[in-house]
């Protein structure tokens, strides 16, 4: 089957599975990086809320033989352990003052996001830029977001600087900085077997690997924003005891390399680069470019 004819199979097929009056639907959303999904929703009656399914991937296994039920299946499964409420009050956003401790920021690209960019308000830092975000709080949709765009600025009466302000003020408490010794996440997966075939102790790793220090949030999800954290920088540089390079590796993460093992910010951003094209799903991908936070002046730059 083509795209086409699997998407249209899938909304005659799905209906059979629920009501007549049960509305199912696939339309294209945005995503980071100018990435465009086909995203279907069932929204059965007394529902105003639903997952989205992404169809793309699905497709994807389709087409590497996984067979057309087996693919249905796995849809409907997603869909009924998505979907434990039927409705949810949003009345809340409509509301500046029940929203306002809940506006968050996170960063994505500037130049990949620049049709997202013309609808919503952001304020622009690096190569990058920061956009917002109302955190859903309440179960079973905790961390659920919802992007910020200038039509709700409108019925709000509020303007980008007073996003900013509250943000820089809430997104460090919602979402805490989280800073990870690379060795301390990765040397629990090696067992003694692997490293006694190498010859190595973990004391012997330890004492070799290079500091790097995964920077995010606690929640892990659109954690480059800790980038943004008043002072979150400066800790890191107290810990690596200098100058060091950022690395992004998504808009979940980045990785904090000193200055003083990284000779050529070059090699990094071809690494960084390799490891995007290969590694990062395409809507993930924060930067190709690698940064540099300066200690005695506190300030963070291209490279």
């Amino acid at each position: 089957m083509t795209y086409e004819s699997f998407k249209q199979k899938l909304i005659a097929d799905l209906q059979a599975h629920f009501s007549a009056d049960t509305s199912i639907s696939i339309q294209q959303f945005h995503h980071n990086n100018h990435i465009l999904l086909d995203g279907l929703t069932v929204l059965e009656p007394g529902s105003n809320i639903s997952p989205t399914i992404y169809l793309n991937q699905y497709y994807a296994d389709y087409q590497e033989g996984t067979p057309y039920s087996a693919i249905q299946d796995r849809i409907l499964r997603y869909y009924y352990s998505h979907s434990a409420i039927q409705k949810i009050d949003t009345s809340f956003f409509t509301c500046f003052d029940r929203v306002r401790s809940r506006i968050v920021y996170k960063l994505v690209h500037l130049e990949k996001n620049k049709e997202l960019l013309k609808k919503v308000p952001y304020f622009p830092y690096l190569d990058l830029a920061i956009v917002f975000y109302c955190l859903v709080q309440e179960a079973p949709y905790q961390n659920g977001m919802i992007l910020i765009h200038k039509e709700h600025l409108g019925y709000w009466d509020a303007d980008a600087h007073t996003l900013l302000s509250l943000a820089h003020k809430n997104t460090p408490v919602l979402l805490p900085f989280c800073c990870d010794s690379m060795a301390d996440l990765l040397l629990p997966a090696l067992n003694d077997f692997s490293l006694g075939e190498c010859g190595l102790s973990k004391e012997d790793l330890e004492a070799e690997a290079v500091p790097m220090y995964v920077l995010t949030n606690t929640q892990r999800q659109n954690g480059a924003s800790c980038l943004l954290y008043p002072g979150a920088l400066g800790q890191v540089a107290d810990i690596l005891e200098g100058s060091f390079y950022i690395l992004p590796s998504s808009v979940h993460e980045v990785i904090a390399v000193p200055a003083s093992v990284a000779e050529d910010p070059q090699e990094l951003s071809q690494i960084v680069k390799e490891i995007n094209l290969a590694e990062v799903l395409p809507e993930e991908v924060l930067s190709d470019r690698v940064y540099h936070f300066d200690q005695e002046s506190g300030k963070l730059s291209v490279c």
